[in-house]
């Protein structure tokens, strides 16, 4: 079930958005919006769009800056970019499609003129991402191991990766809980120069501060009571290879004092030594919390935080790519076979149709785990159907709404409690709201006032 094209409007004229909001959702397409420059660059990078229709005269960062940024940076640099423009010269046409733009449309829009080009700039884009599905299926060879996903957020990542694999720098891969960053951060060191050595991983928030000390630095004979005998740490241990700290972000500020020392100097010392021994490992760091916000609320050390964000990489939370979700659930599925005997050889439509609709907060652990379930509820049957699903998936999203009533008054309600939790999560932002909810926010803007809903 592919998802509708989701397109960022970019322009300073709040009539002009509003329009072109209400006309592209009419079209049956999703809408992003930002109002400036800055705004814009943010949108990106909190996920790429299939398509941006960029206003060339705005104050501050105009249109043709914005175009530049986005074709120097990896993960935006396929974006395709419509200008939008009331300039006729041609000095001024030519110098937007030199900057990177796909097209240009003169204002005042015509729409049907618009929906063409829209039309023909994603087909386009579409017929180059399976050109290059093609090649790499061709070449037979899968370029991350363990990583699925061929949606465009996943493209975004997978950009990134293709420039840090090969070096050793410092990698911080952030993201909510389950959407895979153990996976990627191994399938980085398989693909780098130390792959033939080890990759180690701790999860930093599963010990006891003393405990995670002794098993990051090692510790001496008698550095403490049970400690019988000289033990080498894991930062030892990944010796030439990865050392992985998960969930770094539950760090102890005493232990992060170490961890800076470790990162910066390239030494540790071993609990109860008095010397400093030299290591050689790469760290890649993952995390769930937002780090930036723990440095300004005195939780985590800066100067840490910047030794760890060298490269970040930010991946993306299923509901963000639920393009994906079928390739993932085959691939969950056909594990299961390799286990299972009499494990179905694939979905129903109806199936998949309610994996797609569901909105994953576990993410990708979560759909695992609902494919690991299904498959014992269809033991014998040829394909999973939608009743060998939890109750949850089939319903949606669950909510605490009443399902008594006349049809119109339960969804009524229904909806108007999806839309009050997405505000409340995104601290009444209507834009990122909308955006959650996979709705335009002028549509969402229309839902607010007729449930009267504050935030």
């Amino acid at each position: 079930m592919p998802e509708p094209a989701t397109i960022l409007i970019v322009d300073d004229e709040p009539f002009n958005v509003d329009l072109l909001e209400q006309q592209l959702e009419e079209q049956g397409y999703q809408t992003r919006i930002a109002h400036d420059g800055a705004e814009a660059l943010e949108e990106l990078a909190k996920a790429a769009p299939d398509l941006v229709l960029l206003d060339w005269m705005m104050p501050g960062m105009n249109g043709i800056q914005v175009l530049e940024k986005m074709r120097a940076a990896p993960e935006w640099r396929a974006i395709p970019v419509i200008m939008l423009t009331a300039r006729t010269a041609t000095a001024d046409k030519v110098a937007g499609l030199d900057s990177g733009a796909d097209d240009y449309i003169t204002k005042p829009i015509d729409e049907t003129e618009l929906w063409a080009r829209i039309r023909a700039i994603l087909r386009i884009a579409r017929l180059e991402r399976e050109n290059i599905s093609l090649r790499q299926e061709i070449e037979g060879r899968t370029q991350f191991p363990g990583v699925v996903g061929k949606s465009r957020a996943m493209e975004a990542v997978y950009a990134l990766l293709g420039k840090v694999v090969d070096s050793d720098a410092t990698v911080l891969l952030s993201g909510e809980t389950g959407t895979g960053k153990e996976i990627l951060a191994r399938s980085i060191h398989q693909q780098g120069r130390r792959s033939t050595a080890p990759f180690v991983t701790v999860n930093c928030g599963a010990l006891a501060e003393h405990l995670l000390e002794s098993e990051l630095f090692g510790h001496k004979k008698g550095a403490f009571t049970d400690a019988a005998s000289d033990r080498p740490g894991l930062f030892e241990t990944a010796g030439g290879g990865t050392l992985f700290l998960d969930e770094i972000g539950e760090t102890s500020p005493a232990l992060q004092v170490r961890l800076l020392r470790a990162i910066q100097e390239g030494e540790i010392r071993r609990v109860g030594e008095d010397h400093n021994r030299q290591i050689d490992v790469r760290i890649i760091a993952a995390t769930h919390r937002d780090l930036e916000r723990e440095v300004k609320e005195g939780r985590f050390r800066e100067d840490l935080y910047y030794r760890l964000t060298v490269f970040p990489i930010d991946l993306p939370p299923l509901r963000q790519r639920r393009d994906d979700i079928p390739d993932l659930a085959r691939h969950f599925l056909q594990r299961q076979q390799e286990r299972e005997a009499r494990a179905p050889t694939g979905f129903t439509g109806p199936a998949l149709d309610a994996l797609c609709a569901y909105d994953w907060f576990g993410n990708i652990r979560e759909l695992e785990n609902e494919v690991e379930r299904a498959v014992l509820l269809g033991s014998g049957e040829e394909r999973i159907d939608i009743a060998h699903l939890s109750e949850k998936i089939h319903l949606g999203t669950a909510t605490q709404v009443p399902r008594k009533g006349k049809l119109k008054n339960v969804l009524a309600r229904v909806e108007r409690e999806l839309i009050a939790q997405a505000l409340k999560r995104h601290n009444g932002n209507r834009t990122h709201a909308a955006a959650d909810l996979e709705m335009s926010r002028w549509g969402l803007v229309q839902k607010i006032k007729t449930y009267q809903i504050s935030g």
